[in-house]
């Protein structure tokens, strides 16, 4: 399963470093988040430089809202929302593939709104837009976005017929981004997980690829629905799809500002803070970056001085996540589907088991601990494999 950076405030100096770094890297560009005549273009053709490779969000979750940075860009609707609601956006589509073009995007990111309710109307609206895209893609590959509301993961019926309709759309993939239930960084609702890997699941056993947005380290079992890949940014808000994001008047830059540490091995993050405590108590080693993944943007933290004593800024904290998260998604697929089945099972076991000593350390993430995910994973896990297992062990 590959790693896609998705572009988030402060981003573009880091996408170029991570690239250059990793030998290339495909960032998914957000348009509120860059100007769309300073510095759209040069930034991509900055991506090129450094081997990397860019994608366009044109981010029309939300068209009839005003958002004072997506305005700014020339395919930004004023009027006309009516049509596009009804798919009829021919202009529209003509405009985004001509900055697609201009950019070498690798594919042709096309724009859908949010939907709350999965119904006919939705699916033929959906399809009218990969239709007329067909028309202008000059020969792109078609992502078609499916932006989905909080409730319609926990839905099977809603699930099924995203893919009943998604095989008749004239697409090559899609883009999905969803709302997360109960407005929870880490989801814990077993069945919510299960339904996207299903979702995946189905989609990709059309033929089509698969891209997830807004994702993060609990969508790594999406590797057993044979996901084409993730994507995650810096803060939260690129890491989990917020649909306020797009309907604000006015542009919120993240206002967060305590600085994390990602344990890949515990699947959970921690602040500095409580790094100093599992140093007190002599198991920092146990939160240590594994050897296959260690960088230089967090090491500085295990050199035995009290981590909070050490240089670790908020930007190696982002650049630490992200590096690790992409080898985590490298590691995801294994050869068959029962050796990754095997490999997920095994690696939320070993989280829980290394949360368990830290918990009783009272070295804990807040709410950004796995300890409780570990179960709800495990379960989606489960269902997925009695529900999809033999076809995609077939299929593998």
């Amino acid at each position: 399963m590959k790693f896609y950076l998705q572009m988030g405030h402060g981003m573009q100096t880091m996408c170029k470093d991570l690239s250059e770094a990793w030998g290339g890297a495909t960032v998914i560009l957000s348009p509120q988040n860059i100007h769309p005549t300073k510095k759209l273009l040069p930034f991509a053709e900055s991506m090129r430089k450094v081997g990397g490779t860019v994608l366009f969000d044109p981010q029309l979750y939300a068209p009839r809202n005003y958002q004072k940075n997506l305005q700014k860009h020339d395919y930004w609707p004023q009027s006309d929302f009516t049509n596009i609601a009804l798919g009829e956006c021919s202009e529209l589509l003509t405009k985004l593939a001509e900055i697609n073009t201009t950019l070498h995007a690798e594919a042709f990111i096309l724009p859908s709104s949010i939907i709350n309710r999965i119904d006919d109307r939705w699916g033929k609206v959906q399809g009218a837009i990969a239709s007329q895209a067909r028309k202008v893609a000059n020969g792109k590959r078609l992502l078609l976005t499916v932006a989905l509301g909080k409730e319609v993961l926990s839905d099977d019926t809603q699930v099924e017929s995203i893919t009943q309709y998604a095989e008749r759309w004239d697409v090559d993939g899609v883009y999905i981004v969803s709302e997360h239930p109960e407005r929870y960084y880490l989801i814990d609702k077993p069945i919510w997980v299960a339904n996207l890997m299903s979702l995946v699941a189905g989609i990709k056993r059309l033929g089509k690829e698969v891209v997830v947005g807004y994702a993060n380290h609990q969508m790594l079992p999406l590797a057993l629905a044979k996901c084409d890949a993730i994507a995650a940014g810096n803060f939260l808000n690129v890491r989990w799809f917020q649909p306020e994001h797009f309907e604000t008047t006015e542009s919120n830059d993240p206002s967060r500002r305590t600085t994390w540490y990602y344990c890949p091995q515990a699947l959970s993050e921690f602040k500095v803070a409580y790094l100093d405590v599992a140093h007190r108590a002599g198991v920092l080693r146990v939160i240590a970056t594994p050897a296959q993944m260690e960088n230089e943007y967090s090491n500085i933290l295990f050199g035995g001085a009290m981590p909070s004593s050490t240089n670790y800024k908020e930007s190696d904290s982002f650049k630490h996540y992200l590096h690790c998260l992409r080898i985590q998604c490298k590691l995801a697929s294994k050869s068959t589907y029962a050796e990754t089945r095997n490999f997920q099972f095994a690696q939320l076991e070993t989280a829980a088991r290394i949360l368990n000593g830290l918990h009783n350390e009272r070295i804990k993430g807040q709410d950004r601990d796995f300890g409780e995910i570990c179960d709800v994973n495990e379960a989606a896990i489960q269902i997925f494999d009695k529900e999809f297992g033999f076809a995609m062990a077939r299929e593998w």
